[in-house]
């Protein structure tokens, strides 16, 4: 049933609204005594409520109270308010083990200005300063088809890239004391805007400006965005890594352009100790491995087009990021953060293993460490 409180007269009532606000509160009040009568407002009681003896309440350790019944009219209940004699007013002292909560710093705004226009115009220069000078120009390069000219080796690098570039820059802004939320925006639009400045600058050297790299530019900004946003970055992650590979044969060798990206790898990682968190287990050891789906080219641009690969991959590695936080790599100190993001960034040689598949013969490869290049007769 339902309650309704009906004072004995005005004071009680201003008496009772004062005692209930300080009581919220939490600030006692030199009261004096007061009367109240507490109404049955339910119609399924018709009879009025037997004789009980008081029943004696404190409330917050400095009112005392008392609730009886009679048959008075209207089947009320009394209930008496009795207050201490006046008290101080001040204050309570803070608990033992609280404390004052340390202000947030205001973002160094001149000096995040400076480091997002020098990651924007160091991306730049490079790819202008890339050979000799052309008049602006497009290409149509393709993404990861088998007669491209590096078969999407360079799409996966521009997306580890740019997705390497938004993780390094987020962990300057924070640094520079901008919020996490500020830090990854931020760092997304800057590895966005990077992307695009390399994409203008190839289109004055031999490369030309490439739609499809800056999709892929655009998607790896995009992918440190929303791990970030949705809390996955220590769950799943992408890296760049270099292995070992024999020298392309002088009878198998053809003219290209760009890098050779025989010797480079990338990798799509599920990082168990972050699912571990995600699905609230314990994985134990386990925590410190990856489970990953790589990508690696063999020959392009500069092997035979029928000796080329193009390796899709499963390995299982070392969380060398986790691993580092584990023996003690602290995250609340500048080097010990960004030692950290390039441990997530970076693939270690000699640290994964695994099985690839390729698709330019229809063949397995491994178990290795990504360094397999199968040459006829080889």
């Amino acid at each position: 049933m339902s309650l309704r409180v009906k004072p004995l007269a005005p004071r009680g009532g201003a008496a009772l609204l004062t005692a209930l606000v300080l009581l919220a509160a939490g600030r006692p009040a030199p009261l004096q005594a007061a009367g109240f009568r507490i109404f049955q407002s339910t119609a399924l009681l018709e009879r009025a409520a037997e004789d009980e003896p008081p029943q004696q309440f404190q409330l917050a350790g400095r009112w005392a109270w008392s609730l009886g019944a009679n048959r008075c009219a209207e089947n009320a209940f009394h209930l008496d308010l009795k207050f201490p004699a006046p008290v101080s007013l001040d204050p309570l002292p803070p608990h033992p083990g609280f404390q004052e909560p340390i202000p947030a710093r205001r973002p160094r705004t001149t000096l995040i200005g400076i480091a997002s226009v020098l990651a924007v115009g160091g991306s730049a220069y490079n790819a202008f300063a890339d050979g000799p000078s052309q008049s602006f120009h497009f290409t149509n390069e393709g993404f990861f088809g088998e007669n491209t000219y590096v078969g999407g080796g360079d799409k996966a690098s521009h997306f580890v890239s740019y997705y390497g570039v938004s993780r390094i820059m987020r962990g300057v802004y924070e640094l520079l004391d901008a919020s996490p939320e500020q830090s990854y925006r931020l760092a997304s639009a800057v590895s966005f805007a990077a992307g695009l400045g390399t994409e203008i600058g190839d289109g004055t050297n031999k490369y030309g400006f490439s739609y499809e790299d800056l999709v892929l530019d655009t998607a790896g900004a995009a992918s440190a965005y929303l791990l970030a946003r949705y809390g996955l970055d220590d769950t799943i992650g992408f890296r760049a890594g270099i292995v070992p590979s024999p020298e392309t044969p002088e009878e198998e060798r053809v003219e290209g352009i760009g890098k050779d990206y025989t010797r480079e790898i990338y990798t799509a990682d599920l990082k168990l100790a972050g699912l571990s968190r995600l699905v609230e287990r314990r994985f134990g050891p386990a925590r410190f491995l990856l489970l990953s789906l790589t990508y690696g080219v063999k020959g392009y641009p500069y092997a035979a087009p029928e000796v080329r690969e193009r390796q899709v991959g499963l390995e299982v590695g070392l969380n060398m990021a986790e691993i580092a936080r584990a023996v003690g790599v602290p995250e609340n100190r500048w080097w010990g953060k960004m030692l950290l993001i390039v441990l997530d960034i970076v693939r270690i040689p000699y640290t994964s293993v695994g099985m690839r598949y390729d698709l330019n013969h229809h063949a397995w490869r491994g178990p290795d460490i990504g360094d397999t290049f199968a040459f006829p007769g080889q």
